[in-house]
């Protein structure tokens, strides 16, 4: 028997588990009057309209198995994206809000993805936020990287 996880199956346990945050789902409530629609995949040529953020996009990606491999890798990636058109100003510093709260929300889907596998937790987060080239928009992105030890001949435990 060959050991092997399907993309897919991380996403769809992903998927799962964002929709049933408790946390994420108050946060964006209480801060955009919405839950946030969740996507597997995108339509890059038709991308959803502000009135669907808050979003979160799930895009599987890529792996590394086999025999030869003593550790499997697998690299999927996680967006968001929500709408701040507001800034405050004290003195002479101005913030957009939009900063903190997409970070903010970006915080809880990885605090809510780092608790699903205590035997497989995620290895490497490469986290990033654009807060400047599509204002009023503030999206954010994860690429998120798990390295799972296989076991020949056992399926692995996700």
């Amino acid at each position: 028997m060959v050991t092997t996880l399907k993309l897919s199956d991380i996403i769809s346990k992903w998927r799962d588990a964002l929709q049933a945050s408790t946390s994420i789902q108050t946060y964006c409530t209480t801060n955009f009057s919405q839950t946030p629609k969740i996507y597997v995949g995108i339509n890059g040529k038709s991308a959803p309209a502000d009135t669907d953020c808050p979003l979160i996009i799930l895009y599987p990606g890529s792996k590394s198995e086999g025999l030869e491999l003593a550790e499997y890798t697998y690299k999927l990636t996680v967006a968001w994206i929500i709408i701040k058109d507001a800034t405050t100003t004290t003195d002479n510093i101005t913030e957009y809000t939009g900063v903190s709260e997409c970070d903010e929300l970006g915080q809880l889907i990885y605090q809510e993805l780092a608790e699903l596998s205590a035997d497989n937790p995620i290895s490497e987060v490469h986290y990033n936020i654009e807060p400047v080239a599509y204002y009023p928009r503030f999206p954010g992105r994860m690429d998120i990287t798990l390295k799972i030890k296989p076991v020949n001949g056992y399926s692995i435990d996700y």
